[in-house]
């Protein structure tokens, strides 16, 4: 695994990075040496026979053996893309996933074309859902919430290298807390914490280095759902909507916990795989 003076090659270090791993992806390989050499991926595969430094050698195998021991590649990498936009992800925020896309993608489509459309979005981690907004809904304003500090940090910089932080503003604390009665919004929108008890128990080793704090959703997965479905039409205009991200074995129960607040026309979204994933919910 080394090239005439000593230090392997570009090609050499994916094979060794391919033989350590039990379960070798080459794409993540890939990646992360592209990473630890501040590399394109592209330009990885242009120049197999580069070689390494002792810094980069040891950057790429640190790399490679927490990817071994479990540590998410979103994590490693420092960042995550989400509706077409970069985000940085650390231990602090939920990595955001393609299903949460469809949630965004509702709100786009059922959004009237308004300056001042007023947007809330409750439990907001990486910011992935308000910046996304804020980038394709030019005349919305947005209000996003987080009880954890350290998420709101990371938020506040993926407004700023999205160029939207203008449009949003943070505040930190447990839902609607940090906010009067006298806010009214078109939107509130959330994806909540909705793993059970029992889920928590079976995560995938990678879902487990996560934030539990963004992920446990009580014994049953509904706590949040409860308190939001419950709140919220406080903080509605008439007219206004609910969307709620869902467990996919959670639509029917969350859908009841709408009406049971007050909210009609309540629909079930599903998925690109066909599961259900949103809640919407229309406030009269």
């Amino acid at each position: 695994m080394v090239s005439r003076d000593g230090l392997p090659t570009v090609s050499e270090m994916l094979q060794w990075a391919v033989l350590f791993l039990k379960k070798p992806n080459r794409l993540e390989i890939e990646l992360l040496l592209a990473h630890s050499l501040s590399w394109s991926r592209e330009k990885v595969l242009a120049y197999p026979e580069k070689v390494l430094n002792k810094e980069e050698v040891s950057r790429f195998q640190e790399l490679i053996k927490a990817l071994a021991e479990g540590e998410p590649l979103q994590y490693l990498l420092g960042k995550q893309n989400f509706m077409g936009l970069d985000f940085v992800v650390d231990k602090n925020v939920l990595i955001p996933r393609s299903d949460t896309e469809v949630l965004v993608e509702e709100i786009i489509k059922i959004a009237p074309e308004k300056t001042g459309l007023k947007i809330l979005d409750l439990c907001t981690g990486s910011g992935a859902i308000a910046i996304s907004l804020a980038k394709h809904l030019p005349g919305a304003e947005l209000i996003a919430t987080d009880i954890s500090p350290e998420a709101l940090q990371i938020a506040q910089v993926n407004s700023l290298n999205n160029q939207v932080n203008h449009k949003i503003t943070f505040y930190q604390g447990d839902l609607f807390e940090p906010l009067t009665q006298d806010y009214k919004f078109d939107f509130v929108v959330s994806n909540p914490p909705y793993i059970t008890s029992q889920e928590m128990q079976e995560l995938a080793p990678q879902v487990k280095r996560e934030p539990h704090l963004a992920l446990w959703g009580g014994a049953d997965g509904l706590d949040f759902y409860r308190r939001i479905t419950k709140q919220a039409p406080a903080y509605l205009k008439p007219d206004g909507f609910l969307l709620l991200e869902i467990g996919y074995q959670q639509g029917q129960e969350v859908k009841q916990l709408c009406e049971d607040n007050g909210f009609r026309e309540v629909t079930i979204i599903k998925d690109w795989s066909g599961n259900d994933r949103v809640v919407k919910a229309y406030m009269r």
